[in-house]
């Protein structure tokens, strides 16, 4: 994922709050979290080598799946989860989300804009699935299994309930601002449950 959203990441959550990273890796973005925002956190990572460095860390991480991590937890632990660029590989995207609005106020999720010109054109000139450094697998070793666009997902969250709060969008030389959908490889978004706001 992009750096830059990353940082953005950073400056949308606010000093102390409580976190929970829904495929956390090594625990890199985690502990730059605690560092500089000085928030508590958590994780669940299913890969037992990136649980060890988490661990190595001083992180407190949850081996398993997301659905299983979550199920670990109690209601209204967190003030935040993340599902950072593991959105698109989620085989049940919106059960996930609404166990992370079970256990968190907000979700902020990144994901890979498969609407983004350069996919587009490398299909239409190729033919072939594309490869570059945000998709650098290919098709058959990816993890994704879920091909959406900024569009899209709008849609998604507009049927399922879901609200979407803020959203910021990204190429490799940073903010997009405008054509968003053709012009952004990667998005943030902060959702909120369009239930609970309702209440």
């Amino acid at each position: 994922m992009n750096p830059h959203l990353y940082k953005k990441v950073i400056d949308w959550i606010p000093e102390g709050s409580r976190v929970l990273d829904l495929g956390t890796g090594d625990g890199s973005f985690m502990e730059q979290l605690v560092r500089l925002k000085g928030v508590r956190g958590e994780g669940v990572e299913r890969d037992p080598e990136m649980v060890m460095q988490c661990i190595d860390r001083g992180l407190e991480v949850h081996q398993g799946d997301i659905l299983d991590g979550l199920d670990q937890y109690g209601n209204d632990v967190f003030d935040y989860a993340l599902i950072l660029g593991t959105f698109q590989e989620l085989p049940e995207p919106e059960e996930v989300l609404r166990e992370s609005f079970r256990v968190s106020r907000h979700v902020i999720v990144a994901y890979v804009n498969f609407a983004y010109w350069h996919y587009r054109w490398e299909i239409m000139a190729f033919g072939r699935v594309p490869r570059n450094s945000s998709l650098p697998l290919p098709w058959y070793e990816t993890a994704n299994i879920q091909f959406f666009s900024i569009l899209d997902f709008s849609e998604f969250c507009n049927v399922k309930g879901f609200i979407e709060n803020r959203r910021a969008f990204f190429n490799r030389k940073g903010e997009v601002k405008f054509l968003s959908n053709f012009r952004a490889e990667s998005v943030l978004v902060q959702l909120e449950d369009g239930d609970s706001a309702d209440e």
